[in-house]
């Protein structure tokens, strides 16, 4: 019921291709496609594994179903015409969204076999796997399959239906198409602190109270940081981002934060950490927390489409984490 129209529009004539029953065939389409591409027959029949006269007549078909020509020929080049250019566009599109839906089918036997898949921006999948370790959370032969990586390639994943939600930062929100066919619920903000093993304070002779003399030890030291987006680099504190300006990044940069935890705990690096990932180092005195504003904070939320229905084991992970944050 509460399907975008796009998303509906696309599924109905997807259908309808798969049914045999539409204007044009999805072989059609990216048939079109790639002689849009390679701007030539015989490079796309190429491509395609296809004879040239085959691909010919198939575009041929094509043009005679539109009622429309699609390409202006002369003796050495395809010219594209005003129409080519937008099929281009939508033919795209209906081709993502066909290859989505088949994913989307897949995702669902998987879910019923117990495959949550998520995808997450950098400060995320610890915090998630530490929410979901506990009992009771995922039933017998249940896994989640956490994925992190940069936001517009989660984006597309989310799309395309390779994950069943995402996982990012809410102030990206509107970089998402189609507003109306999302549903968002925002996690708990977490600030994340400056750490250091015991040892580094050690050895540099710095107290905890000295501030100026702390900023010193952050600049000499190395330091271990997630790959993050430019709004994070942008909201750092002051001596933050002109620290890093001048080193042209953090000496190590890694997938995860439990990854740079890690380097920290060994004495090889400062990091950044929300406090609920070094609760229990800094209780052992495994870590300090040094008083030092970074300037910065995670604003989890989660992201899902209404037009594709979570498998009944990916809802329950949503509302589990979604009341968890209440």
């Amino acid at each position: 019921r509460g399907q975008s129209m796009a998303g509906f529009a696309i599924s109905m004539v997807y259908i309808s291709m798969r049914e045999g029953n539409a204007m044009w065939q999805l072989q059609q389409l990216r048939h079109f496609v790639a002689i849009y591409e390679q701007g030539s027959v015989s490079a796309a029949a190429r491509q395609l594994g296809l004879s040239q006269p085959a691909l010919s007549r198939s575009m041929q078909r094509l043009e005679e179903a539109v009622g429309l020509v699609l390409f202006q020929r002369d003796t050495h080049h395809l010219r594209p015409t005003d129409f080519a250019q937008s099929l281009y566009r939508q033919a795209n599109r209906i081709l993502q969204e066909s290859a989505g839906l088949d994913r989307m089918v897949g995702r669902h036997r998987e879910g019923k076999a117990g495959v949550i898949s998520i995808g997450c921006g950098p400060f995320v999948p610890d915090i998630l796997m530490q929410m979901l370790s506990g009992p009771n959370v995922l039933a017998q032969g249940q896994r989640l399959d956490i994925q992190v990586g940069e936001f517009h390639t989660l984006q597309k994943g989310l799309y395309a239906y390779r994950h069943d939600f995402m996982v990012y930062d809410l102030r990206l929100r509107q970089r998402l198409p189609d507003q109306d066919d999302l549903v968002t619920h925002p996690l708990s903000a977490m600030p994340l602190r400056v750490v250091a093993a015991p040892q580094i304070m050690a050895a540099s002779a710095v107290a905890a109270s000295d501030k100026q003399a702390l900023k010193t030890l952050a600049v000499k030291a190395r330091w271990a940081l997630p790959r993050v987006s430019r709004n994070y680099r942008r909201e750092t504190a002051t001596w933050l981002t002109a620290l890093m300006n001048e080193r042209g990044g953090p000496d190590y940069q890694l997938d995860t934060i439990s990854s740079c935890l890690a380097l920290c705990r060994a004495g090889k690096a400062l990091t950044l950490a929300p406090d609920s990932m070094i609760a229990g180092d800094v209780a052992s005195g495994a870590l300090c927390i040094l008083p030092l504003d970074a300037g910065v904070d995670a604003q989890p939320s989660m992201y899902r489409l209404r037009s594709h229905p979570l498998s009944e084991p990916a809802a329950r992970v949503w509302q589990f984490l979604a009341s968890s944050q209440t």
